[in-house]
């Protein structure tokens, strides 16, 4: 059975469960029993999709709530030499070609880069 919203003059709001053949009829509020005023309202559906809905609610949230980052501003492996920045090392290992510089060992040496 679908809900409608009422207004009462001296109550307020109520919602009501009706049939659809009674939904224009008079409904009287459930507190001083004076007939309501159907009200029509927009539905609450959730047509955004969820990653639009996630970024809405965290631009709606930090305007309220604005967080604070405690990261390291200059930028990572800068060498400033404040703590907090992990500066890696470069590897470093000799081929017959040359050096090679690396960040990181590749876990599958046999693969060709994309």
């Amino acid at each position: 059975m679908p809900v409608y919203d009422f207004s009462c003059p001296e109550c307020g709001d109520f919602r009501a469960l009706l049939t659809i053949d009674e939904r224009n009829d008079p409904t009287p509020c459930p507190d001083c029993s004076r007939v309501g005023q159907r009200l029509i309202l927009a539905p609450n559906l959730a047509l955004m999709s969820p990653v639009k809905r996630k970024a809405h609610a965290v631009n709606e949230k930090s305007r309220h709530e604005p967080r604070i980052s405690n990261a390291h501003s200059c930028g990572s492996g800068c060498g400033c030499g404040t703590t907090g920045t992990k500066i890696r090392p470069t590897r470093t290992k000799e081929t017959k070609l040359g050096v090679l510089n690396s960040q990181k060992p590749s876990a599958r040496p046999w693969m060709l880069g994309h």
